[in-house]
């Protein structure tokens, strides 16, 4: 009997390696999702939150103005102004002074923000994607944690009573986190590995898509940098049809309301102008 001579042999060979190879490809396409690209990159229509006009900067009370006096802390706390080496050439900087903690608060110290950016064109709708930079300085304390901007949403723009903020946070140890708030019930939503840095630009993109009216199905979903941190699909923000994404709730402060959660120090953080998204 001839055997085969060693050509046939090694195709075979390659013939083999390459039908495993596919084989590979096709199991892991089964068992493997795709990473879901950032809301920025699906949600078409948008707004900007401007920091100014016809080139000139914004002040903190023109930014009061503009929101008919419903903010806390943005004549104390916030100024805005231009950035080198930025993600955006302007930003908005608040001050957070040692001892303070959310701005609502009656405290000795005063820092933090606080105020709704409601566009008109985002209300009733029941997705939006929100999108900004913020930068912790170098040597920022995380302490016991703190807010960061989110998506708001209520049956009536004008009041929170009855409605949800999905809100960024950071965590003691500098852990990624967010924390809801249905009629003022807060819920903390965990993530293990990402970590803020610390000196440095971070980009933040959240997508919040409203649950079905008794049922637990809402989604919210954090990108860190492009990279998808977050991703829930189990929340309740509504028991109501009329209850829909209002705008952006702007919120800069640490810990809520126990005085022991207060900034440890001086410091300041920066945010790029927030960009509003929906479908």
């Amino acid at each position: 009997m001839k055997l085969p001579g060693a050509r046939v042999i090694l195709f075979n060979v390659a013939a083999g390696l390459v039908t495993v190879a596919a084989v590979v490809a096709v199991v892991r396409s089964l068992v493997s999702t795709p990473e879901l690209a950032p809301c920025a990159e699906r949600y078409a229509a948008r707004t900007q939150f401007a920091l100014e006009q016809g080139g000139v900067l914004l002040t903190a009370a023109d930014l009061q103005a503009r929101l008919s006096g419903k903010d806390i802390g943005l004549g104390d706390n916030v100024q805005i102004a231009r950035m080198k080496d930025a993600p955006a050439p302007v930003a908005i900087g608040v001050t957070l002074a040692k001892g303070s903690i959310a701005p609502h608060v009656h405290h000795d110290a005063k820092g933090g923000v606080s105020f709704a950016w409601e566009p008109r064109s985002v209300r009733g709708k029941t997705a939006a994607c929100l999108s900004y930079n913020v930068l912790l300085p170098a040597g920022f304390q995380f302490h016991q944690g703190g807010l960061l901007p989110g998506i708001r949403g209520s049956e009536d723009a004008d009041q929170l009573k009855e409605g949800f903020l999905a809100l960024i946070a950071w965590r003691r140890t500098g852990r990624l986190g967010a924390t809801t708030f249905v009629d003022q019930h807060s819920r903390p939503v965990e993530v293990d590995p990402v970590t803020f840095p610390e000196g440095r630009w971070v980009k933040l993109e959240e997508e919040v898509i409203l649950n079905h009216p008794q049922k637990a199905d809402g989604i919210l979903r954090v990108w860190f940098d492009g990279k998808l941190a977050i991703d829930r699909g189990d929340l309740a923000y509504r028991d109501r049809p009329g209850v829909t994404v209002t705008g952006v709730s702007a919120t800069v402060h640490y810990g809520r309301e126990d005085p022991a959660h207060g900034a440890p120090k001086d410091a300041a953080i920066w945010l790029t102008p927030f960009e509003l998204r929906w479908k």
